[in-house]
């Protein structure tokens, strides 16, 4: 089993059209390292989520009401066929974001994924246990089930990592994350992909040149609330 990864970053998000995607991965072509993962072919590597929240939607309400500390907590595979879960709880302040994330194995997604929260603690892990308490204490449950396809680039100065996260699509219904025919539907409906750019201490002008990112709006863009977008937890909202 691997070990516990802790990440602690600034992370910025932008929403960019189509043209502005194609734009700036063949400039960070030239200039940045291309993440191992990335298939030759282009496009990205696939990633699913299956997002927790709890009874109340809280994880959603705190998103929803602009909270500048708060987690979210989610499964993550790379491959439908895989052994390996990442469980991750992704913890924002502002802009900071600090990563705590365990590995469990295939069955015990799945036990967890049906209510069996007591399966965490058979790992004796110091975050999933932390998980079990507030997935017990708060009535947590699957919500849904968010997929797409990373292009990802790095520089090893202030551990940069630039990201096109492409097609995001997603079920609330099904929430099979190892399933080969998973319906989804498109997330974002203005035809635009997501920017994402993390890192350590600073992002360097020369990077800001070459990405230009000062001409697009940042936004704070939640995957997990994006696929959720059509639910309504406040009357106010509508106000």
């Amino acid at each position: 089993m691997l070990k516990n990864q802790n990440i602690n970053r600034t992370e910025l998000k932008y929403y960019i059209s189509n043209l502005e995607y194609y734009t700036l991965r063949n400039r960070l072509k030239v200039i940045l390292n291309q993440d191992p993962h990335n298939p030759k072919g282009g496009g990205g590597y696939f990633i699913r989520s299956l997002y927790f929240d709890s009874y109340s939607d809280e994880a959603l309400f705190e998103k929803q009401s602009g909270v500048l500390k708060r987690a979210k907590y989610r499964m993550r595979i790379y491959n439908t066929d895989t052994n390996i879960v990442k469980f991750e709880i992704k913890n924002r302040e502002n802009n900071q974001v600090f990563k705590e994330t365990a590995t469990i194995t295939k069955e015990s997604a799945i036990k967890i994924i049906d209510g069996d929260y007591k399966e965490l603690l058979n790992y004796n892990n110091p975050i999933l246990n932390r998980i079990y308490i507030k997935f017990t204490q708060n009535l947590y449950r699957p919500k849904v089930i968010v997929d797409y396809y990373r292009e990802a680039y790095i520089y090893d100065f202030f551990n940069i990592r630039i990201t096109f996260d492409l097609n995001l699509s997603s079920n609330s219904i099904n929430f099979d994350i190892f399933s080969n025919y998973l319906h989804t539907t498109p997330t974002i409906l203005e035809q635009k992909q997501i920017l994402e750019i993390k890192y350590d201490k600073i992002l360097p002008d020369y990077i800001r040149d070459i990405l230009q990112i000062d001409s697009f709006e940042r936004m704070a863009i939640s995957k997990y609330a994006l696929s959720r977008r059509f639910f309504k937890i406040n009357k106010w909202e509508d106000n």
